[in-house]
Order: C-alpha cells, then structure tokens, then sequence
C-alpha cells in the first residue's frame, strides 16, 4: 500500500511546482458523510469539491445518496446544491447554479420514517481488514464481508452515477473537455485504506458500515466513502 504521507507530499510538490501564475492542476475532492437511516435504507451526503484547473475556484456539489441496507447498492440520488465560489475579488463571489427539484436533505426524516445516523467517534483500525480477499470487519457478536470485486463494483458505480446525474459544469477557461477523473481509476488495495467502521446494531440482521478513503497516485483525486459491509 502506498503511503499516505507520500501522496500528500506528492500533492504539496504538484501545486507548489506551479508558478501563481500557471493554471493549477485540476483536483477533485469527494466525501461521503452518514446522515440517516431507516429500516432498509442509508441516507448518505456526498459532497463534491471540483477546482475546474482554476486559481480561487472551487465547485461544491452536494447530492444524496439513497443506498439499500440489504444489498448494498445505491437505489437514488437526489441533487441538494451546486455552488460555485469564484474566490476573492468576484463579484458575485458566490453563484448557486439552478437545479431541477433540489431536495431538502431534513426531509427524509418526515418521508422516509428515518433517524439520524452519525460517524462513530471512536473505531479500531484492529478490526477491519483490506486486502485481496476484500473488506472484512470483526464485530463484537458477528463478522462482515464484502469480496474485493464487490468493494471495487460498488465504488465504481456509485462514482459513476453521481457524475452522470451532475455533470461537469464548465467555469470560465477551466474545465475544457471531459472531466479527468475516472470512477474506476482507483486501485483499492495501492489507494484506499479503512478509515471509520460502524456496525450497526439496531436491527437483527443489520450490515455494518465501513469508510475507505482513496486517493489517486499523484494526489489530485480524492474520495472518502462509506461501504455497506454484510453479515457473513
């Protein structure tokens, strides 16, 4: 596995390369964050930082993401927000870009019977465990697993379809052509690593939850995702 402080040092050398006056590389920062859940669904937000290859830019996209607790497969998304901050000196600074039906993220809880659902404070790195066979988690009464195909299939998709349901939009003189991350560019074992785990335990036959955070090899994609791990 590479090391981390590698790649971040490799991010830190990328953008420091670049005179101020150069256009940066164009980065990608994509986080998952636990927001609620009822009896069969996971209600996750995923937030999207786009650059577009600008100095000062930055493109926030939030959606949510409806994921099965039973097979692990995402069954919707629904567009919150896309903001662009056009950085100091703009004027707007700050554009919210038109969407069609943006959804209100607290209304899940009224619509879809749900419950708040937090990342845990604490978790033990001991207990889960990435490599060739795949992701396993050692709980206190039960064991999880998801074989490697099914943690690089599940990442893969679910990449793919927050992108085909928000495309790239393009900014000023920045992001000419198609977008240059690729949904299936990561390599899980040489990329990602576990870094959060949640059993959860409020219905029999619960999964658990497991949080990877990828990144690419020169540092400009990033990626912060929550699995649904099942019951062995």
């Amino acid at each position: 596995m590479r090391s981390w402080g590698i790649k971040a040092g490799l991010a830190t050398l990328v953008l420091a390369a670049c005179p101020v006056s150069a256009t940066p590389p164009r980065t990608l920062a994509i986080e998952d964050r636990l927001f609620a859940r009822n009896a069969d669904t996971l209600f996750l937000l995923r937030r999207s930082v786009d650059n577009h290859g600008l100095h000062g830019v930055a493109q926030t996209d939030t959606l949510m993401i409806f994921r099965s607790l039973d097979g692990g497969d995402d069954r919707g998304f629904r567009a919150v927000a896309r903001v662009v901050d056009s950085g100091p000196g703009s004027s707007p600074r700050a554009e919210t870009l038109p969407l069609a039906a943006p959804l209100n993220p607290y209304s899940v809880y009224g619509d879809f019977e749900a419950w708040p659902l937090d990342r845990p404070m604490r978790w033990n790195p001991e207990d889960v465990t990435l490599d060739d066979t795949g992701l396993s988690l050692a709980g206190h009464d039960a064991r999880y697993v998801l074989p490697l195909a099914g943690v690089a299939a599940r990442i893969e998709d679910t990449l793919s379809a927050s992108q085909q349901l928000l495309p790239a939009h393009r900014i000023g003189g920045g992001s000419i052509g198609s977008h240059p991350f690729d949904p299936a560019g990561f390599d899980i074992l040489a990329d990602c690593a576990p870094s959060s785990a949640l059993p959860l335990n409020d219905l029999p036959e619960d999964p658990a939850l497991v949080e990877l955070t990828c990144a690419d090899e020169d540092g400009l994609a990033r990626a912060v995702l929550w699995l649904v791990v099942p019951r062995a």
